[in-house]
Formats: structure tokens, sequence, C-alpha cells
């Protein structure tokens, strides 16, 4: 899947190759993020405290950023790359939905214990995880843009493709958000059955 970030309104183009001291700057203020999010709510981290916590002065962070909005996004799009969201056009369309699921889950996974940090901090319903809502729901729909089989239905693919992602949403927030465990067949079946009606 193409890993492009035209959604993020970033200063720095990150689809040109990256120097050192770019990525250097990019992983000091993740890190100082991701720390801080552990400790506090996301409303209650200012710029000057990700600037003290990465080691670099405001005005590089206005170099990189718009603001904390911005650096967070890029915080989800750093994740993101952990999992294996590729190209799932090749892949059999039965198990298009599954593969997808599978991925995002698993990047959910790898990260619990940040997660369940995180979460002792910014509750589900609020700002942060309405962020998160909106990546996962932006890279779910990318993922199912390219996943749905536009001869077998009578409806606009992007509205398909909302659907479904809106679905994956739904079933991943209920069970690494909102704290029920399911196991992976059970996310499989979940959300299965909710897409039922278009499947």
């Amino acid at each position: 899947m193409d890993d492009r970030l035209c959604w993020i309104a970033m200063k720095k183009d990150l689809n040109a190759k990256l120097t050192r001291g770019t990525q250097r700057t990019l992983d000091a203020f993740f890190d100082a993020m991701t720390a801080l999010l552990t400790e506090k709510p996301f409303t209650g981290i200012s710029v000057n405290a990700l600037c003290e916590r990465a080691g670099y002065p405001r005005a590089t962070f206005y170099n990189y950023f718009e603001d904390r909005d911005d650096l967070l996004d890029y915080c989800w799009m750093a994740l993101s790359r952990q999992a294996n969201l590729s190209d799932l056009s090749s892949s059999d369309p039965e198990h298009r939905v599954d593969t997808a699921l599978d991925a995002m889950a698993g990047l959910l996974e790898s990260n619990a214990d940040m997660l369940r940090a995180v979460l002792e901090h910014n509750p589900p319903e609020g700002p942060l995880f309405s962020s998160l809502h909106m990546f996962i729901e932006r890279k779910a729909h990318e993922i199912m843009r390219t996943c749905v089989d536009r001869d077998r239905f009578d409806l606009p693919a992007d509205l398909i493709a909302d659907h479904y992602a809106n679905t994956v949403m739904l079933v991943l927030d209920w069970a690494y958000l909102r704290g029920h465990t399911l196991t992976r067949e059970q996310l499989h079946d979940y959300t299965h059955t909710l897409l039922g009606g278009v499947e």
C-alpha cells in the first residue's frame, strides 16, 4: 500500500528521503509525545514540555510541526509503520478484511503496555482517542478502498469502504480501547457479523 502521508499537514515532506538529522529530530519528538502521554492527558501536554523532553528548542518544533495535533498525527503514522499494512489488492478478496483487521490489531497489541498507560490518563472518549479513531478510520479506509471488489456491489466503492472502515474501527475500539478482551477469531467473527449486511 502507498505509505504516503498526504493527510498529515507537516512542514517537512515525509515522502522525500529523510536525512539522519531529520529522522533523529522526528524520533525525539515521537519519544517525547509517547512518554508524556503515559504520564498525563493530551490536553495537559504543552509544546514547551514536548521540547524540554525531546531536548530541542521551540523553533525546531515549529520547523517540523504546526502544533501538538500535527505531532500526534505523526506519532500515529510512525506507530502504523510497525504493522504490515501493505497493499492488499493482490490478496484473496475473501481474506482482505481479516488481513487488514489482523494488521491493525497487531499494531495495538504490540503497543499494549503503552496503550494501557495512556488509557490511565486519557479516557477513550477524550481528544487523544478521537484523534486515534480518526487515524485508524483513515488507514482502514485506505486499505478497504483498495480491497473493495467494485463489481460485487451496486453501491459506490467509497461508501462501501467507509462502511468497512467504520466497522473495523468499531470492533477495534470495543476490544482494545473499551477493554473487552477478544481473541483474533472473535475479532474476525464480530467484524464479519457486523458486515453481514453488505457481504
